[in-house]
């Protein structure tokens, strides 16, 4: 949808196809870190497309607001405490330096309450979106802007000499010289017939949903056990699972057990607060570390953005700006080398 907000803002006519309810949105289950989880194991092709999404998605929601019922306090800058120790922290200091992130070493008590003692840093730039709200109100914009929406899926791409024709699953198909192929963990079903074969596979998360007073997770605390995500009016997120090879959408016992102890282990009070929710999604996961965005190989006017993983809502913004280009035969923002499709065909 950011890839169709750019090219409609060109005045390009853009038609969105989307499976809808047919498939897991991936998009609506995550927490919406702005951020990579622990940004410095991450090679520079990610870090480049996600170092600056707090700022960005400010801009999206400024734009935005009011739409859909979108606020601004559903962009949360309340910052983001991560467990960093030894080498770790090393390491992460390092990153901050070299990406001009703003970090400072502190205690995790600092940021919520009654936690149990454990020193790590703290980056007051990153946020967190509250994803549902921002995707209705892009929806919005986009139909605004003339943006049609298809509700249906994609079951087949046939590249002609320029652009492809598209099979729907609703019995016909449609034509354009220009078509980005994005449909997460189903992308590989796409692009094979075409003659690409990406290391891309489902991987299914879970998340809780906890009501407290507001302040009482005042900034997200990751650990590699989990992590909590506050919200402006006090709702805490505990994630996430991850099961590659999973393509299922339905939430699990034992996904649900593990995260109640994660959770609780953080914080213990709540070990005595039922979760109001539980939910699962399907990310399009990769066995590397950064996406594939660009031209698919043997065609004229195709693209496919890939791979994302547990990235897809941080790094979107740039990625789209770095399609649209393409897609545009415009000038790159960064080198699309780096993301290249290339390589990767049978």
């Amino acid at each position: 949808m950011l890839s169709a907000l750019n090219l409609s803002d060109r005045g390009l006519s853009v038609t969105v196809i989307d499976a809808g309810g047919q498939r897991p949105p991936a998009s609506w289950a995550g927490g919406g870190i702005l951020s990579p989880l622990f940004a410095w194991r991450y090679p520079d092709a990610m870090n480049r497309l996600t170092h600056d999404a707090t700022a960005r998605y400010r801009g999206l929601v400024d734009r935005l607001r009011g739409k859909a019922g979108l606020r601004a306090s559903d962009l949360n800058e309340s910052g983001l405490w991560a467990a960093a120790d030894g080498d770790e922290r090393r390491n992460a200091l390092r990153w901050a330096s070299a990406w001009g992130v703003s970090c400072q070493e502190a205690p995790l008590s600092r940021y919520l309450s009654e936690a149990p003692e454990r020193e790590g840093l703290w980056f007051p730039a990153i946020g967190n979106l509250r994803n549902p709200r921002l995707l209705k109100a892009l929806r919005v914009a986009l139909v605004a802007q003339g943006v049609k929406f298809v509700n249906a899926a994609v079951d087949a791409v046939r590249p002609g000499a320029v652009g492809a024709e598209l099979t729907l699953s609703r019995g016909d198909s449609l034509s354009a010289p220009r078509v980005l192929i994005c449909a997460g963990a189903w992308t590989p079903a796409l692009l094979a017939p075409l003659g690409v074969r990406l290391p891309l596979f489902p991987a299914k998360g879970e998340m809780l949903l906890y009501r407290l007073p507001p302040g009482r997770v005042r900034s997200i605390v990751l650990t590699d056990e989990g992590y909590l995500i506050p919200r402006a009016d006090g709702a805490v997120l505990a994630g996430s699972t991850l099961k590659a090879g999973d393509a299922s959408s339905y939430p699990t016992v034992t996904g649900r057990w593990a995260l109640q102890a994660m959770a609780a282990s953080l914080l213990p009070e709540l070990a005595a607060v039922t979760p109001s929710h539980h939910w699962a999604g399907v990310r399009p996961g990769s066995d590397r570390d950064w996406p594939y965005l660009g031209p698919v190989p043997g065609t004229r006017g195709v693209f496919a953005a890939a791979g994302l993983h547990r990235n897809g809502l941080v790094a979107a913004p740039a990625s789209a700006e770095l399609l649209v280009a393409l897609m545009c035969g415009e000038t790159p923002p960064l080198d699309p080398a780096d993301y290249s499709l290339s390589g990767a065909s049978s």
